[in-house]
């Protein structure tokens, strides 16, 4: 062989090798577990493809083992539902893809409490040699909530992060306490204030033009095209116009940029300025694996009341009975049939065609009910045929922001995703519409051994609904029991 030759395949096999020596060590997290809390759910979205991304940078990083506590929508108050969802999205369905213990990820606007009990497990149980890694990626309400509730003991132990001023300082609606407020009534904590990844590096940082991650989309992994997806730059127009014309250019991920900071090293060298280069080669250094699968959520059978919407007495009326093998019959169906309504117009209804289903609670608790349901458009809007009215009768309070008098009056329910959804296809109903646009969970505090009276009645032309699910949401959150019994159908 030619020595030049040789000379230059040495050169460049070490120089690879140095390549993937040097990636490994940039992962110098200290030691300790890691904990977020981060809003999305109203103001900025940014936190959509933060959060996806912040999960996916401790994959690629080998520190599933560490990822104790995500609490999301923690802007308190005032929200905005369709917001809600791709955050649960992003940070439920984010854990699930990278390996991360989805059972530690809780959606403050339903799991509030659940979400203060995890947090204060892991911090009580924190010392000098395993502490708790804060990252504040919000307002500072519900993490000022979360601390105060721990032991004074173990405060010393938590090390809360935080980069931007906006969230340090925001208290609007019912989030009133600031970083400050955190500063001065709970001085054990140690505090790390780190650069604002919003243009801390140029053109190169979290916040950056959008060519800058189309590598994601051009890759043929699944998961990364999914977190170029989700970043408000592919979402946002979906859902509201009001920031168009910024999206369009700019990929913003920033809050990542202190999950970046914390797992190069943090106060020990972490890199705050951090970007999409530095993303790309931690990701192209460890492809993804499944070696820590989430455990798998399992309902007991006194955890949900589960209704077959052909398993009525009542009389179908306007209610058709669509089986496998008619030409209207949407594939996948729950005992391989459903009901569709075909009374009233394809956009809106009256209250027609009762149908009635007894159930008796198997225990105290919050019950929201979800439907699976599916439309048929026959040409008409892709929003239309979509809803349907349900009432409850029985001796119940409200879970939920609704009355009693809102749940056991009909109130309309209706397809998640609305024309973002495909017609003859299954999807969730979950929420229901009180005025225009405002959305709220439909949950029951039923009580153990009490009879309960369910009434669904028509409303919009060719809806379908498969089955009625009512869970108990004090112990499993929307995107567990979705997943749970679109499987078990």
């Amino acid at each position: 062989m030619n020595p030049f030759f040789l000379f230059i395949v040495l050169t460049v096999t070490s120089f690879s090798s140095y390549l993937c020596v040097a990636q490994k060590s940039v992962v110098k997290m200290p030691k300790g577990r890691i904990a977020f809390s981060s809003d999305g759910n109203l103001h900025d979205t940014d936190d959509w493809g933060a959060t996806a991304f912040s999960l996916a940078l401790i994959h690629y990083a080998g520190l599933e083992k560490r990822f104790v506590h995500y609490d999301y929508n923690n802007h308190l108050g005032d929200s905005d539902k369709n917001w809600e969802q791709v955050m649960t999205d992003a940070a439920k369905g984010g854990a699930k893809r990278f390996g991360l213990d989805a059972r530690k990820v809780f959606d403050d606007q339903s799991e509030k409490e659940a979400a203060i009990t995890n947090f204060v497990k892991e911090a009580n149980s924190s010392n000098k040699k395993n502490p708790l890694w804060f990252i504040c990626a919000g307002p500072m309400q519900m993490a000022y909530d979360m601390i105060k509730a721990t032991l004074p003991e173990k405060r010393k132990f938590i090390h809360a992060i935080s980069h931007s001023q906006w969230n340090e300082v925001h208290n609007h609606s019912e989030n009133k306490k600031t970083w400050e407020d955190m500063k001065k009534d709970f001085p054990d904590v140690v505090y790390h204030q780190i650069l604002d990844q919003n243009k801390s590096n140029g053109e190169d940082d979290f916040y950056s033009h959008i060519t800058n991650w189309k590598w994601l989309l051009e890759s043929n992994n699944e998961n990364w095209k999914w977190l170029y997806n989700i970043d408000d730059t592919g979402v946002l127009d979906l859902l509201t116009k009001g920031r168009k014309e910024s999206i369009e250019k700019y990929f913003d991920i920033s809050d990542a940029g202190m999950t970046y900071w914390l797992i190069t090293g943090g106060p020990y060298g972490g890199n705050e300025k951090g970007g999409w280069k530095e993303v790309k080669a931690l990701f192209e250094n460890k492809p993804i694996t499944n070696s820590t699968p989430t455990p798998e959520v399992v309902f007991e059978s006194d955890d949900y009341i589960f209704l077959e919407a052909e398993s009525t007495s009542s009389s179908l009326g306007n209610w058709n009975l669509i089986r496998k093998g008619n030409k209207n019959y949407v594939k996948s169906a729950s005992g391989f049939a459903f009901l569709e309504f075909n009374g009233n117009k394809p956009q809106i209804g009256n209250p027609d065609s009762p149908l009635q289903y007894e159930f008796v609670c198997p225990k105290d608790g919050n019950y929201r009910m979800v439907l699976m349901t599916s439309k048929r458009l026959e040409g008409v809007p892709s929003d239309w045929c979509n809803d349907i009215f349900v009432k409850m009768e029985g001796d119940f309070e409200s879970g939920t922001n609704l009355t009693k008098s809102d749940l056991t009056n009909y109130i309309k329910v209706l397809q998640e995703g609305n024309e973002a959804t495909a017609e003859l296809e299954w999807h969730w109903a979950v929420q229901a519409e009180k005025e225009k646009h405002k959305y709220y969970d439909v949950i029951y505090n039923f009580k153990k051994g009490q009879k309960y009276k369910l009434t669904l009645a028509g409303r919009s032309q060719r809806f379908s609904i498969d089955y009625i699910l009512l869970y108990n949401s004090d112990k499993f959150g929307l995107y567990d029991a979705k997943d749970f019994f679109s499987k078990k159908k």
